[in-house]
């Protein structure tokens, strides 16, 4: 299978929590945990406490149900202090108010 020369944006839109993320040589690194905008977080068993963090920069490839980082990892991925996260994943989502609502209650 030949690598793609760029990793390509629209493949990592198709990022959803709970891929298997692995590394070139196809070890098993985790599970997504959260994705940011720069970053994506990863936990090694999908319920782990412990999470490691990876630039979005480092994805290779997404196939069906996992996501291939640039690299190997002997050691597995570095436990990431929660105190030194680049950012605060949230799910939380812009609230909307439809055109229209708020004429109807004055």
């Amino acid at each position: 299978m030949a690598w793609p020369e760029l990793a390509s944006p629209y493949e990592r839109r198709s990022i959803i929590q709970g891929m298997k993320v692995r590394d070139e040589g196809g070890k098993k690194l985790g599970h997504v945990a959260f994705i940011g905008q720069e970053h994506l977080f990863v936990r090694r068993w999908p319920f782990s406490l412990h999470w490691s963090e990876v630039p979005l920069s480092r994805v290779r490839h997404v196939a069906r149900g996992s996501v291939v980082l640039e690299g190997r990892f002997p050691n597995g991925l570095p436990e990431t202090d929660k105190a030194l996260r680049g950012e605060i994943p949230t799910q939380t989502y812009p609230l909307v108010e439809p055109p229209g609502v708020g004429a109807a209650h004055t």
